[in-house]
């Protein structure tokens, strides 16, 4: 079967005649279609097997972008824009509800923009409009940092635009405006601390419940997850596991078939590779994994073990 990797040309003439591309960013793949184009978002909806009640990011190149769809924008809204965008930082505002599709907000009176970092993706962005991109995979598995793992999901044919390994490996950390105050509603690429210059605080993380209303992706609670059984850190689980994901210092049993997610001393390196690895134990077969979850709790290694737990989730 003939590989469908096109070029940005390519991607814009697609978008502008209402089809699906799958699009590189710095955080991971994105599955994209043009936010004036309901049915083609049905779509993306239909092929990720993704639920409804689960809003999107809409995407722009330019903050000033926000101000054509807000009621109002929130305290700091600038500030934070002018500090990580373009970036992985999603920030969730107030909207005119008749100017957003209600398939795009799951019903919400709010709704997520980012704008990403990825050249190539700000280029078509900026020729076709303001686009809704969830990640490139099928839901609850783990999400694409390279064009293989789109492939893996949707096949050689489907038209995706190849821009290299993604930078970040994880997903943008979601802000959210309520009670007077920032809160983090997805943990993501920026950790809480990076916002205390700016806001004043540290912005504290909303984890929901089950049965509470979802606000923003990333709060599905099985997700990332690979079709193996993971055992997360407890070290009784270790000989049942027939695979290890682990780190580079460390010594595990021989027997044990090891995929190394990077080196404790590089929370990015290990961010970088985790859903790679979490896709290399599908690819190899793997029925149980043992995850190593001793490492630092502070900055992103919260989110990677965020990531983890809920890949891990029955």
């Amino acid at each position: 079967m003939k590989f469908m990797r096109i070029n940005v040309e390519e991607a814009i003439e697609k978008l502008l005649a209402n089809q699906l591309v799958a699009m590189p960013t710095e955080t991971v793949y994105g599955l994209a279609a043009r936010l004036t184009c309901p049915g083609a978002i049905k779509k993306i909806f239909e092929i990720k097997g993704r639920s409804l009640v689960n809003p999107l990011i809409i995407h722009v190149a330019n903050p000033i972008d926000v101000s054509a769809y807000a009621i109002a924008l929130p305290p700091h809204f600038d500030a934070l824009t002018h500090a990580f965008w373009p970036g992985p930082l999603t920030l969730i505002v107030p909207i005119q509800l008749d100017l957003v599709d209600s398939i795009v907000r799951a019903g919400l009176s709010t709704a997520a923009f980012r704008m990403p970092s990825h050249p190539l993706t700000l280029h078509v962005i900026r020729a076709v409009g303001p686009l809704v991109m969830p990640s490139a995979n099928l839901s609850g598995k783990p999400s694409s940092t390279d064009v293989k793992h789109v492939e893996m999901d949707f096949g050689l044919d489907f038209p995706v635009l190849d821009g290299g390994p993604c930078q970040e490996g994880v997903e943008s950390t979601i802000l959210h405006y309520r009670n007077s105050q920032w809160e983090i509603a997805r943990l993501g690429a920026l950790s809480a601390t990076v916002f205390q210059p700016i806001l004043g605080y540290e912005p504290i993380y909303q984890k929901i419940v089950k049965n509470d209303q979802i606000i923003s992706p990333g709060q599905m609670f099985r997700h990332y997850a690979p079709q193996a059984t993971l055992f997360l850190g407890d070290q009784k689980q270790i000989t049942e596991a027939d695979f290890i994901v682990g780190f580079t210092e460390k010594p595990y049993p021989v027997e044990k078939r090891v995929l190394y997610l990077g080196s404790l001393s590089n929370p990015h390196e290990v961010a970088e590779n985790l859903y790679a690895i979490l896709r290399q134990l599908d690819v190899e077969k793997a029925k149980i994994a043992w995850v190593d979850m001793d490492f630092p709790s502070e900055g992103l290694w919260k989110t990677i073990a965020e990531r983890l737990s809920r890949a891990g989730e029955k």
